[in-house]
């Protein structure tokens, strides 16, 4: 497969699970995080696979961030297909204690961030894909994640906007809207709610698992399978949608 694509926030959670899929359907993978490291680390498991992987340590929050990213891409033998826009963050916190720092964090990660990257590269590929990755809270709400979910609110209204800005010129743009996820980031907000809600962790996962019809949390892989299809040719049709991994909590 003559084709690369760029994973952000590679280097655990969702977007370790993104690189191995992709390494696995042939892509070329541009891996950015900002743990070199860790990234090493990753880079490693998918050349395995017989793929060009290479990893970039940075912040995509960085100003400079889409140029550097863009040189990268530029510097890859093979043709830049796809971004995924996989890095953010989610930290819970009530209304009293949402300040303007949290906000502006949420918003900086979670939106801004992968708008300046996709302005940057959009115009490296001649055809390929977008793929946003959000959460059920780009689509409903939930208590103590107003600036979480605002935040993936703004990066799906933008999807759907570039979908239609592009959808003649062969790029297209979707989201992918997973419910909770297995990762790094879960085990935090399991602790969070056990420590506020006087549960153990037991309880605590329990109580997110019930949001899901399935009730249950959901795994890395389920959604990287997904990101993988949607950047497959099957996908051409697929363009400003938001796609849930939730067991039918959100119907939409």
């Amino acid at each position: 497969m003559e084709r690369t694509v760029i994973v952000t926030g590679a280097s655990r959670g969702i977007g370790y699970a993104v690189a191995l899929e992709l390494a696995e359907a042939g892509y070329d993978i541009l891996l950015v995080a900002r743990s070199a490291s860790q990234l090493a680390a990753v880079a490693s498991a998918c050349a395995k696979k017989g793929v060009l992987a290479t990893a970039l340590a940075l912040d995509v929050t960085g100003r400079d961030a889409g140029a550097e990213i863009a040189k990268a891409a530029a510097a890859m033998p093979r043709l830049l297909w796809g971004l995924v826009n996989n890095a953010g963050m989610a930290q819970s916190a009530p209304l009293a204690q949402t300040d303007d720092e949290l906000l502006l964090k949420h918003m900086e990660l979670n939106f801004h961030a992968p708008m300046r990257l996709t302005r940057a590269l959009v115009p490296l590929m001649k055809k390929g894909r977008v793929v946003n990755v959000c959460s059920t809270a780009a689509l409903t709400g939930y208590p103590y994640v107003s600036a979480y979910a605002a935040s993936k609110h703004a990066l799906l209204g933008a999807t759907r906007s570039l979908a239609r800005e592009f959808a003649q010129k062969g790029i297209t743009f979707n989201a992918v809207c997973p419910g909770y996820v297995r990762t790094e980031m879960f085990e935090q907000t399991l602790e969070n709610i056990a420590s506020k809600a006087k549960l153990d962790k037991a309880g605590a996962q329990q109580k997110l698992a019930a949001l899901s019809p399935q009730n249950r949390v959901f795994e890395p892989g389920e959604v990287a399978k997904l990101v993988r299809f949607v950047l497959s040719d099957d996908a051409q049709g697929i363009n400003g949608q938001a796609l849930t991994i939730d067991g039918g909590e959100i119907e939409h």
